[in-house]
């Protein structure tokens, strides 16, 4: 512990985040061409359009430009628009041959022919010809999203990758590892690469540690940080499965990283990138700085890339045999170490994280959670508070397996008994009669996969519930499926096939059409063999090790369902009040806002499309009816229903519909987005009903996931907060959640949920006083910390939430990496586990607002869920407005993919870099 503390500091968090200083971002040189530059630029982008735009599916072209000039002069380069001009900055000068040759090879190979020809001789002219001037750090733009596009924040993180490309890691290996420094910002682990044990076909899978340099959500304290996290990305065996390709040479002061193009099932190498790294390769002058990059690869190529000069990186580390998941803890820990001996710039900038007193949230049995279903006494209070008579619990069964589980389950939970046996179709009233079970099983077949309709699956389903239901009965159906959605298929054609003919999805829209809320239960795996597939006995002790996980494991999945039918129509219990434990429990409704932006609907080949992607807008209100043994109301809205309800019909009402919103009809104004615009008002609209719908009117917070929400509303930026709304808002609503209400009915907080790791910093344990007076690190941590300034003396409503994952502190045998690196470790088949966090950052919008004390009930309701056991990644309120989302029949469909921009916009704005 090297900071000073003086008797009264707490317990503080230990985190990978590190503040920043202007001097950080060393020299920064800016060309500034001549003022033709610009329009050569718009005329290169008009005329790429035209010839490449609509017919050929490439990469951005300004990606593979700041590439190759990176690479040509080691360090960091970025092209860019401000303030309506061209504009060059690096990190070290340019020679003018440099960027004449690397302007002028490039625009060859954006637009080949004559006319590339042309303006890449003018356009490299230019640069070449520009002065060279010390840039200005601009300030941080005010626009959300668009601020980690602000090149200061950019450079930043290249300078803390520099210095750690730098060192030698000492990670338990037989020599030091060294992360080399990519084009990109990211760090890379060349010829240390992670190799697991051959598989069933005796293929050798490779895992690449890479390490990234995030840009830290400074919440209250508005200091520019910087966050480390790391991750390890399987190594590509065929080229359909490359994202990104690195190259390096012995001689190259850092190695080229290239995205590749192209569709998912015929990716390519960057096509600029690929033309100017060869015509560059080509003079004598730059042979050590810049290697070709092959035209194209085919798979037996990338076989053995990891020992080559070319390494084929997948976009995601999949699961393979032989290789676990993660670091582990340790790796971390040594990070940070490394950074505390031997980078003394960042070692005394971490942000002060110090412990709420009083607060008890750990992630096991001895802390406030409550812990279990909900028992069979509070299910009538809860009922009651769904709005919800009489529940009718269907259980549409097909195999006898699945229906003798649930029958045990049911006896269990809700009070039937252990002797309970149910006959075919016949009513089990229990608990006073407010909840009634009905065994049916699926004899017209509306739940088996096929090529039936969804009309004939909805007429099955309502013919088989018709003499069960009335109208004060509220229907919810347990329904069996076998299917598994990582099953292998041998082509393309039969995976589409199958998923045509999945029954899931149609049935579970036809329930919602007729009112009921639908939970599906898997059938059981097939049992444990006795015999290896060599013919060779199992052991007898790991035999009866892997039966009893299975047996566990069908155990929690069928508890679980019953669970889920009670979330699925809003019954809650005590659990939610009982959490808060001596914190006062205020009668506020609790909003969740939870918004998502569906993938592009493109036309088939093509990357993109001009219509503006739809949304899913779900909100979801939680309260107190009365003390601490009380339930908790739970309600919802969704632009379909078009007013709050209890959470019960308005998921079915959601779930019968198209789970699209479509945004053309609303303007978007200056450079916000019909996204944007959309769902600031619709999500305006929801609040001002709330006031009268909501039963009854009291004060409200509102949650909201800022990764998903800051482009649509501005206040939630870190440079917006404690600010005043600016004159040219679109409109007041896309300021704050609330903002256009009168100043009186405004909401209390709103309160920015952040569990981005790239954005928090990944905590790495505390630092605790001892009695003596000194100070020790701990391993782990679980509590709520709060964000303080740099001599403890003031505290911000800003909080953070660590987790330390349930497989890491179970035992010892379930710590993998808490000792150990995975550089160090023989087991590479053992996931590497680490500590998670959230962050709470609350935003007042209403004057004398208790901010401290919702920050921490925003924390014990991410510790508690509504029927989970398990700490969340996000309070309840939003994480019930998402499950609306994810519950859909058709979610998975609509799942959003990153849409990356083409490149500087002409408009005058700035291009955000990979």
């Amino acid at each position: 512990m090297t900071r000073p503390f003086d008797d009264t500091t707490r317990k503080q968090a230990r985190v990978l985040c590190y503040r920043t200083e202007p001097s950080d971002l060393g020299q920064v040189i800016a060309y500034r061409p001549a003022k033709p530059a610009s329009r050569i630029w718009e005329e290169l982008c008009s005329t790429y359009t035209q010839s490449f735009g609509g017919r050929k599916d490439v990469q951005p072209p300004y990606r593979a430009l700041e590439a190759v000039l990176r690479a040509v002069i080691g360090t960091w380069a970025r092209w860019q628009w401000n303030n309506g001009q061209c504009e060059l900055l690096a990190g070290r000068e340019i020679s003018p041959e440099d960027r004449h040759d690397v302007f002028l090879y490039w625009t060859e190979a954006v637009i080949p022919g004559p006319a590339g020809a042309e303006i890449g001789k003018r356009l490299a002219e230019l640069v070449a010809h520009a002065t060279p001037v010390e840039a200005e750090v601009p300030p941080p733009p005010r626009g959300g999203r668009r601020a980690r596009s602000w090149w200061p924040g950019e450079l930043a993180r290249w300078r803390l990758a520099e210095h750690l490309a730098s060192l030698d890691w000492p990670l338990g290996a037989e020599h030091p590892v060294r992360f080399t420094l990519c084009s990109d910002g990211t760090l890379a682990a060349l010829g240390h690469e992670l190799t697991g044990a051959a598989d069933a076909a005796g293929r050798v899978r490779h895992l690449l540690a890479r390490i990234i340099i995030g840009t830290a959500a400074t919440g209250h304290s508005g200091r520019h940080a910087l966050t480390v996290n790391a991750a390890a990305t399987l190594l590509a065996t065929a080229w359909k499965g490359v994202s990104t390709v690195l190259l390096a040479n012995p001689d190259q002061p850092i190695v080229v990283a290239a995205k590749t193009d192209g569709p998912p099932w015929q990716r390519r190498l960057n096509v600029p990138a690929v033309a100017a790294s060869r015509r560059l390769a080509a003079l004598p002058r730059l042979t050590t700085k810049i290697p070709p990059f092959p035209e194209h690869l085919d798979d037996t190529a990338l076989t053995e890339s990891h020992l080559g000069p070319v390494w084929a990186v997948a976009p995601i580390s999949t699961k393979t045999s032989g290789l676990g998941r993660g670091h582990g803890m340790d790796f971390y820990r040594r990070l940070e170490k490394l950074l505390d001996d031997k980078g003394e710039t960042y070692s005394h900038r971490s942000p002060l994280f110090l412990e709420v007193p009083g607060i008890a949230l750990p992630p096991t049995e001895t802390g406030a959670r409550v812990h279990g279903p909900i028992t069979a006494d509070r299910i009538p209070a809860a009922l009651d508070t769904a709005g919800i008579n009489t529940l009718l619990v269907v259980v549409l069964w097909d195999t006898d397996e699945v229906r003798s589980r649930l029958q045990s389950e049911i006896a269990r939970q809700w009070g039937f008994g252990p002797e309970f046996v149910a006959a075919e179709a016949t009513e089990y009233p229990t608990l006073g009669g407010r909840l009634k079970v009905v065994f049916l099983q699926d004899k017209p077949g509306a739940l088996r996969h096929g090529p039936q309709t969804a009309q004939t699956r909805q007429q099955h389903l309502e013919n088989l519930l018709a003499p069960f239901t009335g109208p004060d009965t509220h229907t919810a159906v347990i329904c069996e499926t076998d299917w598994d959605p990582n099953r292998w298929y041998p082509t393309i054609e039969a995976r589409k096939k199958a998923e045509a003919e999945d029954a899931k999805p149609p049935s579970k829209q036809a329930l919602a059409k007729i009112g009921a809320t639908a939970q599906y239960i898997k059938q059981a795996p097939p049992p444990v063999p006795t015999h290896r597939k060599d013919g060779t006995p199992y052991n007898e002790k790991y035999r009866a090790d892997l039966v009893a996980t299975r047996q566990a494991g069908l155990d929690k999945s069928t508890e679980n369902t019953l669970r889920e039918i009670l979330r699925g129509v809003g019954a809650s219990d005590h659990r939610l009040g009982a959490a808060f434990g001596k914190l006062p429990l205020r009668p506020w409704w609790h909003i969740g806002i939870h918004v998502r932006r569906h993938a592009p609907r493109r036309p088939y080949g093509k990357r993109r499309t001009a219509t503006p992607a739809p949304l899913t807008i779900t909100l979801a209100a939680i309260r107190p009816t009365g003390g601490p043994d009380d339930p908790w109301h739970v309600w919802a809205y969704s632009p379909q229903a078009g007013r709050w309800m209890t959470y019960g019909p308005a998921n079915t009402a959601l779930h019968a519909t198209d789970l699209a919103w479509d945004v053309t009809p609303y303007t978007a104004i200056g450079n916000e987005t019909q996204q944007a615009s959309a769902a600031a008002q619709l999500v305006e609209s929801a609040l001002v009903s709330a006031r009268s719908q909501l039963p009854p009117p009291a004060p409200t917070v509102v949650y909201v996931d800022s990764d998903a929400t800051e482009y649509i509303w501005a206040g939630l930026a870190d440079e917006s907060l404690g600010q005043t709304p600016p004159s040219d808002l679109p409109r007041p609503s896309s300021w704050l959640p609330g903002h256009s209400l009168p100043r009186a009915q405004r909401p209390l907080a709103t309160v920015r949920v952040i569990s981005n790791l790239e954005r928090i910093g990944r905590p790495t344990g505390a630092y605790m006083r001892t009695k003596d007076g000194s100070w020790r690190s701990t391993d782990t941590t679980n509590g709520l910390y709060q964000l303080a300034n740099d001599d403890a003396t003031h505290l911000y409503p800003d909080f953070m939430l660590v987790n330390v994952p349930r497989p890491y502190s179970a035992s010892v045998s379930g710590r993998f990496g808490k000792d150990e690196t995975r550089f160090a470790s023989s087991r590479q088949s053992k996931n590497g586990y680490a500590h998670t966090a959230t962050r709470f950052t609350v935003i007042e919008q209403s004057e004398g607002a208790e901010l401290d004390l919702i920050g921490t009930g925003a924390a014990v309701l991410t510790n508690q869920g509504i029927s989970w056991d398990a700490r969340q990644a996000e309070p309840t309120p939003l994480r019930l407005a998402r499950k609306m989302d994810a519950d859909h029949p058709y979610h998975r469909r609509t799942t959003e993919t990153d849409d990356e921009p083409d490149g500087l916009p002409a408009d005058g704005g700035t291009a955000e870099n990979p």
